[in-house]
């Protein structure tokens, strides 16, 4: 049985009365005869349900909750004297109520305003049940709304991250193959394995970390096919990853697309880009991307800004109050450290 349905079983009125009934039965059966002890269960038990009911279903949804207060408190006191007089119709004059050793017989004024309390208290009780049950859906409400539009949100984020990556490696192959290059056919090789991965195993909330760093991997192998350059100035580091580690898919991606994008690496020999991430014992990881940069426009400046943004949004999405990121623009490179708490 599910935990939803558990608590639907556990909050049915009908189960809840049906045990309430048996409770008074077991009660006055210790002081009266099996069947006036079930006669008085049943008349009490009755009177008490229809009050609930009328106000839970009737008198707050159609009066209190409309703003309608007087009506409310009229139509109340009235459903209460009726019901309290129904019920004294029921029950014989002077009923004995628990009581073993010797009869009594009270008065019946004080077994009419006996009834009318207990009703009173059951009619206050339902509209403090019927406020709780209403806070308590509203609030339900609003988490499935959020929710909602936090998935919403995180697929329009990761929307923005797919295309954009395919257009950037299309162009790389486009190169190759205009320059009739060896390396195109590989590189194509490589951007199936990869879309594979963002198509397939990227719709999960999580993916395996390690899966994430092949893909990292794949990405680095696929630029290092572009020159020998490339190849030889570029360098990824990684330690500690486990296979029941788990991230946010293509989360990295937009930091290691950056780093290549805004490189120098093709003007100065100099030029290099660095990766490391690194998860410790207690489960954080640290990931750092480092890249020597070219003179920016303002253009590039604002393009890369919008992928920052966007990983901004996303961390503070599935990771809020777990995670850190620094962003360092110096003078000749960029750089990026991101921490995750407890993956």
């Amino acid at each position: 049985m599910s935990e939803k349905r558990y608590a639907r079983v556990l909050v049915n009125p009908y189960i809840f009365w049906g045990c309430y009934w048996l409770i008074w039965i077991l009660l006055l059966s210790n002081f009266q005869p099996p069947g006036k002890a079930l006669l008085v269960a049943s008349v009490n038990v009755a009177a008490q349900g229809v009050v609930a009911f009328a106000t839970v279903r009737f008198l707050i949804p159609r009066f209190l909750e409309k703003g309608k207060y007087y009506a409310y408190g009229l139509q109340a006191v009235v459903l209460l004297l009726v019901i309290t007089v129904i019920y004294m119709r029921l029950t014989e004059p002077g009923l004995q109520f628990l009581t073993i050793k010797r009869e009594i017989r009270y008065p019946r004024a004080f077994q009419f305003g006996r009834m009318y309390f207990i009703l009173f208290v059951v009619h206050m009780t339902s509209a403090a049940y019927k406020f709780a049950a209403d806070r308590f859906h509203s609030l339900h409400r609003q988490s499935e709304l959020m929710r909602k539009q936090l998935e919403t949100e995180l697929q329009v984020l990761k929307n923005q991250i797919n295309p954009h990556f395919l257009f950037n490696t299309l162009n790389n192959v486009y190169t190759l193959a205009y320059l009739k290059d060896d390396n195109a056919a590989p590189m194509i090789m490589k951007l199936s394995e990869l879309l594979r991965y963002t198509l397939y195993d990227c719709q999960a909330d999580r993916v395996k970390l390690e899966r994430e760093v092949e893909f990292l991997r794949n990405i680095i192998a696929m630029q290092g096919l572009k020159s020998d350059i490339y190849k030889n100035q570029i360098e990824l580091k990684v330690s500690g990853v486990h296979p029941d580690q788990r991230i946010a898919p293509l989360l990295l991606l937009v930091f290691v697309e950056n780093a290549f994008k805004y490189a120098d690496l093709d003007t100065n020999r100099e030029g290099c880009i660095g990766i490391s991430l690194n998860v410790d014992l207690a489960g954080t990881l640290y990931f750092e991307c480092a890249n020597t940069k070219r003179q920016l426009t303002d253009q590039d400046g604002a393009r890369q800004g919008i992928g920052l943004s966007n990983v901004r949004k996303r961390l503070e999405l599935i990771y809020p109050g777990n995670y850190e990121m620094l962003l360092s623009d110096l003078k000749d490179r960029f750089l990026v450290r991101l921490t995750i708490f407890r993956l």
